[in-house]
């Protein structure tokens, strides 16, 4: 994927907002079949991120809350700001989950196994897990549709007053620049696309599955 590869099909609330016009840049593979809140599932996936690979996850701006490259998203459908959770990628952290270290970028260039067990629930009978490499780094137990930072700088693409817990959950993988928006210029920057090295990113997934937990 390199910076400014989107597609120009409209989404959202009728504003006529693109990847293109958004400066959004994506690769990605979305799930054939979506999730339902009040069940269980295991997400699994290796990824290999080529060994050269630098990006510092920064926009335009100074503020580097989390990387604007995600390499895997699950999210409400058909809504706006509903994101949920996301899997961030850049070359001085790593891989991160909540940000939990998944993986460093001293293991760019190998495989990397990710699993994801949940139960999605707005009651204290949900749970979810990330398992990196076979090592647990991220776990909670009770609610979990809505997640942490929800509305904050850290997690703009999700607001507490849009939720809508009745739709089904979508889960994309792949790499995906986030951009400044139709509004880049009153925020002063030069394109709605981030600076981005020029080479992209090579990256790879394999054994992906989503389904009931495996033992």
């Amino acid at each position: 994927m390199r910076r400014g590869d989107c597609q120009k099909r409209t989404y959202g609330d009728g504003r006529g907002e693109s990847d293109c016009l958004n400066g959004n840049s994506r690769s990605q593979l979305n799930a054939r079949n979506q999730q339902r809140m009040g069940r269980s599932y295991e997400y699994a996936m290796e990824i290999w991120v080529a060994p050269g690979f630098r990006y510092n996850g920064r926009g335009w701006g100074s503020v580097n809350y989390r990387s604007r490259l995600w390499i895997a998203e699950w999210q409400r459908s058909n809504t706006i700001k509903n994101h949920m959770y996301e899997m961030y990628l850049d070359s001085s952290k790593g891989a991160t989950f909540e940000d939990k270290t998944c993986f460093t970028p001293r293991q760019f260039g190998k495989w990397n196994s990710v699993v994801m067990r949940v139960k999605w629930s707005n009651g204290s009978d949900g749970f979810l897990q990330v398992i990196c490499n076979g090592k647990l780094v991220y776990s909670v137990n009770g609610p979990n549709v809505i997640p942490p930072g929800c509305g904050t700088e850290a997690k703009l693409q999700c607001k507490p007053e849009l939720q809508d817990l009745k739709k089904p959950i979508l889960w994309s993988v792949g790499p995906s620049l986030k951009g400044h928006g139709m509004n880049y210029r009153g925020f002063g920057f030069p394109s709605p696309f981030p600076p981005f090295p020029d080479s992209g990113i090579t990256m790879k997934m394999r054994n992906l599955y989503v389904g009931g937990i495996r033992s």
